[in-house]
């Protein structure tokens, strides 16, 4: 679970309830069934309509991962990786055959060795893997993000539709007030959604998706070193840049590393 995200949300609602309750107003003063209705469904008619079925409904299927903690743990892999390019340097290449990957990403890059492609060839597949993987990513940052351009702009509509109502039956004074509330209360959702929700959104699906570039980078660089045949030494010290400063190792604890997996 991502704390953040969750705080967030709360942070926002608690924002918007306390906004409306110092002017004295009810909540349920601000929920308007005509508002919600032309924004709401406006803006998920017109993103629909800006990409296939697809691709939306993968997108919204994606949005889960804004509230999942990051379960890649980049020090415990480059851990991974040091002891694989020990087993490697000692058995050879072929010795990677034995052990188990409970990362897909990694298994796949260490069957690659094992079945003797060329460094090469492993290197562009590795590359081609991270960029395609980049690229999905990048399409649901994209789906929510037309979700920020879109929710806006349906929220004039509805203050338009909202506005001509009004002028339309200005000598019926009862009914200025709901068509006013229409008006003012589409563009508060459209600006709502974009700012409140969909783009805070996109914007930690990006940093999860950097999150990932990062991991997968990490372990092709690796690959790579194993398949030169780098010293255990030299991988970890190039792999450490990956961290952050406060959390990198000294190479005296490369020992301890490879003690762990009785490699030492």
């Amino acid at each position: 679970m991502d704390k953040g995200s969750f705080i967030g949300v709360v942070l926002i609602m608690l924002a918007i309830v306390a906004g409306i309750s110092a002017g004295g107003e009810s909540v349920l003063s601000y929920l308007n069934l005509s508002s919600v209705a032309i924004v709401v469904i406006g803006t998920f008619g017109a993103v629909m309509l800006s990409v296939r079925p697809a691709v939306f409904f993968t997108a919204l299927g994606n949005v889960g991962h804004a509230f999942r903690d990051n379960h890649l743990n980049m020090p415990q892999t480059i851990d991974t990786c040091i002891r694989l390019a020990d087993v490697s340097r000692r058995n050879g290449l072929l010795a990677l055959e034995a052990q188990e990957y409970d990362d897909p990403f990694v298994k796949k890059a260490m069957n690659m060795v094992v079945d003797g492609y060329e460094q090469e060839t492993v290197e562009g597949l590795l590359n081609k893997e991270i960029y395609l993987t980049r690229e999905r990513n990048q399409i649901s940052i994209k789906v929510l993000t037309t979700f920020s351009e879109f929710a806006p702009a349906m929220g004039m509509v509805g203050t338009l539709i909202g506005l001509v109502a009004m002028l339309q039956n200005m000598k019926d004074p009862d009914s200025i007030g709901p068509s006013m509330a229409v008006a003012l209360l589409t563009t508060l959702y459209g600006a709502l959604i974009a700012n409140g929700i969909t783009t805070p959104l996109a914007k930690k699906l990006s940093t999860r998706s950097n999150e990932i570039l990062l991991y997968q980078s990490l372990v092709k660089d690796a690959v790579v070193k194993i398949m030169q045949g780098e010293n255990p030494k030299a991988t970890f010290e190039f792999l450490q840049t990956y961290v952050d400063n406060h959390k990198r190792r000294s190479a005296d604890q490369l020992k301890d590393v490879l003690a762990q997996s009785n490699l030492a």
